[in-house]
């Protein structure tokens, strides 16, 4: 978007740009509701914003999905008569 790390953390409700710097170089995760601000602020879905961290949960879920069976990994439209699709 443009904005400098100051500029963003005012958005965020930050002093100073200290804790931005630390969710930028990965050293803490923000909360929730500041993950979502910087969705906003940035206009970019937190999965882009925090990418290792989203593909790590990703690969522990799938993992456990399979462990159950694949539980979770049945298609919406596997009742519907193959004609209608």
């Amino acid at each position: 978007m443009g904005y400098g790390q100051s500029t963003v953390a005012h958005l965020l409700g930050h002093k100073s740009h200290a804790s931005l710097s630390l969710y930028e170089h990965g050293h803490t995760l923000p909360t929730l509701t500041i993950a979502l601000r910087l969705e906003v602020i940035l206009r970019t879905p937190i999965a882009f914003l925090f990418p290792g961290l989203y593909d790590d949960l990703k690969k522990e879920i799938r993992a456990e999905e399979e462990r159950l069976g694949g539980v979770g990994q049945q298609s919406l439209f596997e009742n519907y008569p193959s004609g209608l699709l």
